[in-house]
Parts: C-alpha cells; sequence; structure tokens
C-alpha cells in the first residue's frame, strides 16, 4: 500500500518516470490489477509514450473488460496514435459501462468537434451539463463549437459560463477574447488576453481528460491533444442542421434567433472550397497575422482578390484601423463593383470614423439595389442617423423591423435613436421589446438600465444590471455602473465584491480602480483610495479621475496648493468635462481656504 501510495503521488506530481518504475514494480508481485496498468498507462501517458501506454490500457481492459477508466484512457491514446474511430469506440464503450463518467464524454464530445460532428458533439456536451451543470470545460467546448458555427453571441455566453465556474481556466479567457474580439468589443477582448495570458503564456486548447481510480479525490491528468494531428472523419464538412432544441437545454432561457436568409448574409457564408476558409478560421480566432498570410497565399495562388481584399479589410476593422480598412475595401470595389460586402465594410468604417456625410451614398446606394436586405437597412438608418436624419433613420428601421421583426438588434437601434431625440420612455419600449426577442442580449439590458437610472427607478435599473451580469458576467461596464448605483443609494460596501472581481479579472481596468477608489472614499477609508488613485496615476499621469480625486483627498489633508494644481491639470486637459466644472468649483474654494488659513497662521 506505501509502494502505491508513493507511485501515485509521483502520477500526481507529473513525474512519469518515476511513477512506472514504482508501477512496474507493483505489478511484478500483482499482474492481474486492472487498475495498476490503468496507472501505469497514465505515468507512460504523461511521458508521451502513446504506444506503450495504449499497451498498457489495453493490459488493464483484458484484466477487467468493465473497466472504464482504462477504455477511456485507451481513447485518448488511440486518438494520439492516429486512430480517431477507434478513439471514438472506446469513448463510447467508456459511457456505455459507466453512463455517468463525465470525462469520457468530454472526450467524446472534443473529438467529435474536431471532425466538424457539430450536433452530436453538442448533445455530448448537454450529456455532461445535465449531470454536471457547472462543468466549465464543457461549456469551454460548447463555445468552441458555435464559435465553429459563427454563432458569436451564444459562443460568448458559453464562455463567460466557463469563466464563471471556473475563473482560472486560461482556455475559456482566450476563446472568450477571440469571441469578444469577432463582435467588435476589442476592449473586452484585450482584457480576456491580459487575464488568459497571466494564467498562461500560451494558448491552451481544450484537452483530453485522463482518469485515474482514486477514492477521495478526483485529479486532473488533462493531456493536451496534438492539434495538428487532427484527422477529418470525412473528407467534408458534415451539412449541419441546426437543432435548437440542444442549446434550449444547454441556456435555461437563450433563444437565439435564425437570422434571415438574405442575400448579404448568403455571400458572407463560406463555401466549401473557398480559398479564404483558413484565413477566415484565423480571423474568427483573432488570429491577425496569420489570417493576413494566408490571405497573401491565396491572392498569389490566384483566389479571387475582391474577396481577398474584402477580408483584409475586415481584418483592419475588427482592431479598429479603420482607415486601413477602407483602402482595403476600396482596392476590393475596384476589383468588383458589384460585391456588397465591401461596400458594407467601407461605410460601416467611415460611420466608426465620424464620417457619415461619406458613408450615405454608399449605403443609399446599396438601399436602391437591395431594398429588401435588413443589413443594408441597419446600415441606412445608422447613416442617415449620424447625418442628422433621424426621421429617416427611423424609417429604415421601421423596414427593417417589418422584414425581420425578431431581430433584437432592429429594436435595439430603434431604442438608440429613440434615446438620442430624448424619447425615452419610446426608447423604453423598444429596449423591452428586443428583450423580448433575446432575454441575453445584455447591451440592451445595460442600456435599459441606464435610462432607468435617469428616470428614478433604481430599483428596476439595478435588477436589469444583474440580469446583464448573469448573461455576461464579464460585462465590465455594467459591472462599474452596478457600483455606481449602489454607492450613489448609500449601500457602497455591496459594490465592493462586484469591483474586485473584475479588477482580479483584469488589475489594470482604470476605470474599475477609479470606482474603487471612489466607493473607498465614500466608506471613509482615505488611505486606500489614495493608493487607487496613485496606482492610476502611476501608468497614466494625465488621467482626469484620478488626478481631481487625488485633489480632493489633498485639500482634506489642508495641502491646498497641492490639490489646486491637480484641478488645474484637469481643467488643462479636459476643460469642458464634468470634472473639470467640479474642479473648478474646489479650485476657488481652496484658494480662499489658503488665503485664510494663511491669515491665521496655519497654511
Amino acid at each position: 500500500l506505501v509502494l502505491q501510495a508513493m507511485a501515485e503521488v509521483h502520477l500526481l506530481r507529473r513525474e512519469p518516470r518515476a511513477a512506472v518504475a514504482l508501477y512496474d514494480e507493483l505489478l511484478a508481485s500483482a499482474p492481474i490489477s486492472p487498475k495498476l496498468w490503468n496507472e501505469r498507462g497514465v505515468a507512460l501517458h504523461q511521458e508521451g509514450l502513446f504506444a506503450e501506454a495504449q499497451d498498457s490500457y489495453r493490459r488493464a481492459v483484458r484484466t477487467d473488460q468493465g473497466y472504464a477508466l482504462a477504455h477511456n484512457n485507451l481513447g485518448v491514446a488511440l486518438y494520439h496514435c492516429g486512430d480517431t474511430d477507434g478513439a471514438i469506440d472506446c469513448f463510447r464503450q467508456a459511457l456505455s459501462l459507466q453512463p455517468g463518467f463525465d470525462k469520457a464524454r468530454l472526450n467524446l464530445a472534443l473529438l467529435l468537434s474536431k471532425g466538424r460532428k457539430f450536433q452530436l458533439a453538442l448533445e455530448a456536451y448537454r450529456g455532461v451539463l445535465e449531470n454536471a451543470p457547472g462543468d466549465a470545460a464543457a461549456w469551454n467546448g460548447v463555445g468552441l463549437v458555435l464559435s465553429e458555427l459563427r454563432r458569436f453571441e451564444d459562443a460568448r455566453n458559453a464562455f463567460a459560463r466557463a469563466v464563471q465556474e471556473k475563473p482560472n481556466l486560461a482556455e475559456a479567457h482566450y476563446n472568450l477574447s477571440f469571441t469578444l474580439s469577432n463582435l467588435g468589443d476589442f476592449e473586452g477582448a484585450l482584457r480576456e488576453t491580459k487575464r488568459a495570458l497571466e494564467l498562461d503564456p500560451y494558448y491552451v486548447a481544450q484537452k483530453f481528460e485522463l482518469a485515474i481510480d482514486l477514492e477521495y479525490e478526483d485529479p486532473d491528468l488533462s493531456i493536451k491533444p496534438d492539434l495538428g494531428a487532427v484527422q477529418r472523419m470525412d473528407d467534408s464538412v458534415e451539412d449541419f442542421s441546426f437543432d435548437s432544441a440542444v442549446l434550449d437545454s444547454l441556456f435555461t432561457s437563450l433563444a437565439p434567433v435564425t437570422p434571415a436568409p438574405d442575400m448579404v448574409r448568403d455571400t458572407i457564408a463560406p463555401e466549401a472550397g473557398d480559398p479564404y476558409a483558413m484565413a477566415a478560421d484565423y480571423l474568427a480566432m483573432g488570429l491577425m497575422d496569420r489570417a493576413a498570410a494566408e490571405v497573401s497565399r491565396a491572392l498569389s495562388r490566384g483566389a479571387p482578390p475582391a474577396d481577398g481584399y474584402t477580408l483584409l479589410g475586415d481584418m483592419f476593422a475588427r482592431q479598429g484601423l479603420h482607415g486601413e480598412a477602407i483602402e482595403r475595401y476600396r482596392r476590393a470595389r475596384s476589383e468588383d463593383g458589384a460585391a456588397t460586402r465591401p461596400q458594407l465594410g467601407e461605410a460601416w468604417s467611415l460611420l466608426a470614423l465620424a464620417r457619415a456625410r461619406d458613408a450615405l451614398p454608399i449605403a443609399e446606394a446599396l438601399h436602391a439595389s437591395h431594398p429588401a436586405v435588413v443589413d443594408v437597412m441597419m446600415l441606412v438608418a445608422a447613416s442617415r442617423a449620424g447625418t442628422g436624419n433621424p426621421a429617416g433613420a427611423l424609417e429604415a428601421l421601421d423596414g427593417a423591423r417589418k422584414l425581420a421583426p425578431q431581430r433584437p438588434d432592429v429594436h435595439q437601434r430603434i431604442g438608440d435613436i429613440a434615446r438620442s431625440l430624448g424619447d425615452n420612455d419610446g426608447a423604453v419600449a423598444a429596449y423591452r421589446q428586443a428583450l423580448e426577442l433575446d432575454s441575453e442580449f445584455a447591451v440592451v439590458r445595460f442600456q435599459l438600465a441606464r435610462l432607468l437610472r435617469a428616470k428614478g427607478l433604481e430599483k428596476d435599473a439595478e435588477q436589469e444590471l444583474e440580469a446583464a451580469l448573469d448573461a455576461v458576467p464579464t460585462y465590465a461596464e455594467a459591472t462599474l455602473e452596478l457600483a455606481s448605483l449602489r454607492r450613489a443609494s448609500g449601500r457602497a460596501e455591496t459594490a465592493l465584491d462586484q469591483l474586485i472581481a473584475l479588477l482580479e479579472r483584469d488589475p489594470y481596468h482604470f476605470d474599475a480602480i477609479l470606482a474603487l477608489g471612489e466607493t473607498l472614499m465614500v466608506l471613509g477609508k482615505r488611505r486606500d483610495a489614495s493608493h487607487a488613485f496613485r496606482r492610476i496615476l502611476t501608468f497614466d499621469p494625465s488621467h482626469i479621475g484620478a488626478l481631481y480625486h487625488e485633489g480632493v483627498l489633498l485639500n482634506e489633508q489642508k495641502r491646498f496648493r497641492e490639490a489646486i494644481l491637480c484641478w488645474r491639470r484637469v481643467i488643462e486637459l479636459e476643460p469642458a468635462g464634468e470634472y473639470a466644472r467640479s474642479a473648478r468649483r474646489d479650485a476657488r474654494t481652496a484658494t480662499d481656504l489658503q488665503a485664510i488659513f494663511a491669515r491665521t497662521g496655519e497654511g
């Protein structure tokens, strides 16, 4: 027993050579122990000796045909030796012997996903989540499948659940960052990437799970798959018929909207044999350099240049480099003047640069040639709104709503324009309609909460913010708004935990550090608040909020001259801002106090 315990300790510490030596000694006296053969195989597996590990697992299975753990581990070894079909058979055999064996089901799901059997993979992950709703690896796997299907909003929610269940799961943070990048949330993507790099400096792929029989614990014996050696189960991607019931059982209240089969979406969907398919995959993962290299290779081989330059434009646009993006989109248009994608891309990039007047002619021309395309109508609405024509924008959105009444983003945009016109009641109604269509639309809940708060409905606003964070736990803006609301309503203490959790994910989120400092000031913890503001100023000496609050703290210590210098700096940096208005008022008061104390000998 002592020798076996020593072997298991070496195994858990990932010291395979020492473990194998002890297992060989144990097996010399107990050659028919399936447990020992299985654990010896795990040690060999850790050493990278896959064929030898496979032989050891087979000895365990021959000794006990019903030993599910060995069947699972044999499946992983077969995969590493290139036998994908054999691996799947082993995982299914393990599950037939032990239906609640979640590690085997995770392995099966991962292999099905890599073989692009997405429906079967989702069903396997669903099986895991039925047994263990908080399994982070399963949620991460669901997100990977949904990312492959370009269902990025659903994928974001799945990765967020994985992060919520296991905050230190590096692969979930990496995958969440790629998904946020695809959704245009580059700030959020950067934060998730920073957090992932803190946990593991290299991208971590979904791992296979080995299993051993321990009485009191379930150790992590995961093995990274060799993704470069993944073999397709057939020569083509399966025709995927999406079963919404699978997702309904994963996301309790998430009901994804099926996009309208309009022309723009059809042209964007990649086809089999697409010379840019690899570039599109890299772009979806946020690997811009690799995507650009693939586009260059495809162009050099004679691939359609308009599609290539459009992809390059998409890459620059996703990085916020809209000037470069516009140049590529225009090159694509010069190659194929009838292509819709580069026109859409150029117009959206012009809008991002606040050049709505330049975007409007493109949008209107697209609308004239494609009057019944919802995405074009959305572009027209944004362009008209940006050129001071909200009535025209609402007209376009009304047409989009009639064509696609189930698209929540249309109602969101209607709400945005109503809000810009000061019609807060109309905006609230539009946002609520969007949420009826997609209850997990976190951005809309955030926007609705801000309107409700402005109307004095703080309890309703708080409920919307909490719901937004339930949908996307990493939603920083919602966290900050909720902290501000609770601080303003005299519950500053309850805001601390959320701010600390946000800073644990992103220690360099200056707005969160500022909010933490403001909360600490309300709680009377001046010294701690000062540390927060000084941390910001260490990295950004011109941060308006930190400078203003540092001045407040200096003023409280009767260090009037230093406080006034801080406030003058605030006024210089942002003369029309809220902080500048407060700084002018406080500086006048501090100047008067400085003069009074100087006359009394206290200054």
